[in-house]
């Protein structure tokens, strides 16, 4: 796990103050345990090298100065004298460098509490039978310098595998940013943006659009699902992953309305996609909107605009129909438009095949317009799937 020690680590050059704080013959133990420091830190080191760190690199210098700046700190503290400003922040420093180098924190307290069997055994080696007196009575000063040592480091990880994890969480979504600009991308972007949030260049991607008051729960939806990669923007939610066969929003739609586009082939078609997917997001419908399903409304909105009226005539024709007529009426339309089949219209509908021809040739009456004939049936779905009726399944 670690190397001994050799000419490139570089030993302490304090000195211990000579004025005593406490008892004198605890100061002299403390003096005495001093000058034998060396053999403090290669103590702590055979017993560091029984500790695992998993994957996580520290130089051996690193621990070596480590051991050396700790020893120092905790004889200093047993002593009862005021820290050197050098080794005042030692629990924060050290914590915060860990943390950045991947130790777990459990491995991390392991090796830190060998820190009291090893003052305990260098105690126990200078007390030489007269001091063990003084030795047992100071105890509970040693493992006060030692737990306080612990629960200040362990706090200090915590902090800092926070402050880590906002940084990482914010250099991500920078690099999310950049995707969703519409400046070019160089090959050179994309290596960064797909390093940086776990992805590959020609993954096939899903994208939904959350708009309104959905934008809140699909927060929270996906607020731990590492494998989901976010983008707000003016009150807009976008959010993209690696499509994964069988486990697709499509097979698993979310609880809140959104528009989808999936199939996304590599990672920058995904703000394109995403675009695509809130416009189907506006189409005004609820659930998981497909290009599918809402192709229709949004040609009758597009027509709408550039042919005011373009839907009227049909809307009207409806209107003057009552409830059940048009709602039955609807449901042909939409079945045989999907199916293309008399036969699988007659068994959606549970209804005889001669009931969905008389109703096809009703819903022709009403509307002026064959959906037998391509060009009539375009403009008629067009212009039934804006009523709110209009059962969107196609």
């Amino acid at each position: 796990m670690t190397e001994t020690p050799g000419s490139a680590f570089v030993p302490s050059t304090r000195s211990l103050p000579r004025e005593p704080s406490g008892g004198q013959q605890w100061e002299d133990l403390i003096q005495r345990l001093w000058v034998q420091r060396d053999t403090l830190v290669s103590d702590f080191l055979s017993r560091f090298e029984a500790v695992s760190y998993d994957d996580a690199r520290v130089p051996p210098e690193d621990v070596y100065q480590t051991a050396v700046d700790t020893m120092d700190m905790f004889l200093y503290q047993m002593a009862g004298f005021e820290l050197p400003s050098d080794l005042r922040n030692l629990p924060r420093e050290v914590a915060a460098r860990r943390a950045a180098q991947g130790v777990p924190l459990h491995s991390f307290l392991e090796a830190v509490r060998n820190d009291f069997r090893v003052l305990w055994k260098g105690l126990e080696r200078v007390a030489d039978g007269d001091g063990v007196t003084v030795l047992v009575s100071n105890m509970d000063r040693v493992m006060d310098v030692v737990e306080g040592y612990v629960s200040s480091i362990q706090q200090s990880f915590v902090e800092a595998e926070a402050l880590l994890a906002r940084d990482k969480q914010l250099y991500r979504q920078r690099l999310i940013s950049r995707l969703f600009t519409g400046e070019p991308k160089s090959g050179k972007d994309i290596e960064d943006i797909c390093a940086g949030v776990g992805v590959k260049p020609l993954d096939v991607f899903e994208v939904i659009a959350v708009i309104g008051d959905a934008v809140p729960a699909a927060q929270r939806a996906f607020l731990n699902d590492r494998r989901c990669h976010s983008y707000d923007r003016a009150g807009v939610l976008y959010v993209f992953r690696v499509q994964r066969r069988g486990h697709a929003w499509l097979d698993e739609p979310p609880p809140f309305p959104a528009g989808y586009v999936q199939d996304v082939a590599g990672l920058t078609a995904v703000p394109g996609a995403a675009a695509s997917a809130l416009v189907l997001a506006r189409s005004g419908a609820s659930g998981l909107q497909t290009m599918d399903e809402a192709w229709m409304r949004i040609a009758a909105d597009l027509l709408e605009q550039t042919l005011p009226g373009f839907c009227a005539a049909v809307h009207e024709a409806m209107a003057r129909c009552t409830e059940h007529e048009r709602q039955r009426l609807l449901q042909v339309a939409e079945s045989y438009a999907r199916t293309g089949s008399i036969k699988e219209t007659a068994e959606e509908l549970y209804c005889h095949r001669n009931t969905v021809v008389n109703r096809l040739h009703s819903l022709q009456q009403v509307i002026g317009l064959d959906l037998a004939v391509p060009g009539q049936a375009a403009k008629a779905l067009i212009a039934l799937s804006s009523l709110p009726e209009f059962p969107h399944t196609v």
